[in-house]
């Protein structure tokens, strides 16, 4: 199945097999991340993150082979759009995922909570935690202690949030629940399985997103998480200051090559960058390119030779999230 899914990620445009590998594992480095995004294939940041490289490259093998994939100078293509049309019917890609939504983290503090509150309901304080994860224990510890009345209010929003899935979805869901006297059966098996164990929880954390009102569920889910770094972070915020990147390179201690990661990889992950990045002249240069959209970096620094590298990937991360108007002084 690991080949339905992999032919997916390719098309006609020329597509590095290594950038839809470190996509699916997670690796955030910008050119992943910028490739990514002129895919339009963002929203796939982490999905399969224990995908092995070497499983990876035997699929791709297996694909160029069958001539699926045709190898090109500057990738691998699609040449024959009907298998991955195909490939999409037999093993769909999870419609509701999203890398900040922590799903599988969602998933463990839920097994956890639940059992809790069912335990309690009995008044059973004797039971081995159905997760083991330190972390996910902490969590679900300190939300118990902070959500008003857990046991009455999970139980009541739950059976609201499944009752606004598809029946379906909420089956799959609530058989992998944990409470006293039950333990659910319904592991993920496959790959098939795993996307739609993704899908389903991302369905019902969409849910949640929709109701406020379920504090217990949307506490314990703990809203969208940012993909940015804390380092990332820590460059964004003396930008938004002000501060020009020769001067963020020398506080932060870090390389110059660092810096423009930081900035650029944040701005792909939803960052605003501040007006002051560009100069007045420079985003005049900029406006009067004869193709905005350029996709070659190189010519857009032979048209605007004022330019270095990092205004002109910002600038072209920007045109691709149609924010460059935002980005102007």
């Amino acid at each position: 199945m690991l080949d339905e899914l992999i032919v997916q990620f390719f098309s006609a445009t020329p597509r590095r097999p290594t950038a839809v590998y470190f996509l699916l594992t997670g690796k955030k480095t910008i050119s992943i991340l910028f490739a990514a995004l002129q895919h339009h294939q963002l929203q796939w940041l982490q999905l399969y993150p224990t995908l092995r490289r070497g499983d990876f490259q035997a699929a791709v093998a297996r694909l160029t082979q069958a001539k699926t994939l045709v190898e090109t100078e500057d990738g691998l293509v699609l040449a024959q759009p009907e298998a991955a049309a195909a490939a999409a019917a037999v093993l769909p890609r999870p419609a509701h995922y999203r890398a900040d939504w922590d799903l599988d983290g969602f998933a463990r503090r839920l097994v956890l909570a639940v059992q809790a509150v069912s335990e309690a309901r009995f008044e059973n304080r004797r039971y081995r935690p159905a997760v083991d994860d330190w972390a996910t224990q902490q969590a679900v510890r300190r939300w118990y202690q902070t959500t008003a009345t857990p046991v009455d209010a999970l139980p009541g929003e739950l059976t609201a949030a499944f009752a606004a899935l598809p029946e379906a979805t909420a089956d799959r869901l609530a058989n992998r629940l944990i409470g006293h006297h039950f333990v659910g059966g319904a592991a993920a098996v496959g790959l098939a399985g795993e996307l739609r164990r993704q899908d389903d929880l991302g369905r019902l954390v969409a849910a949640i997103a929709a109701h406020p009102e379920w504090a217990a569920l949307g506490g314990l889910w703990g809203g969208p998480r940012s993909l940015i770094s804390t380092s990332n972070r820590a460059a964004c915020e003396l930008a938004e200051a002000g501060v020009p990147r020769a001067a963020i390179q020398a506080r932060l201690r870090l390389k110059e090559s660092t810096v423009n990661e930081h900035l650029l990889g944040a701005a792909i992950l939803g960052w605003q960058p501040p007006a002051g990045l560009f100069s007045k002249a420079l985003t005049a240069a900029f406006d009067a390119v004869a193709d905005p959209h350029e996709p070659d970096y190189r010519a857009l620094l032979a048209a605007v030779p004022q330019a270095d590298f990092f205004h002109v990937r910002l600038y072209q991360i920007l045109q691709l999230q149609g924010r460059w108007q935002h980005a102007r002084p």
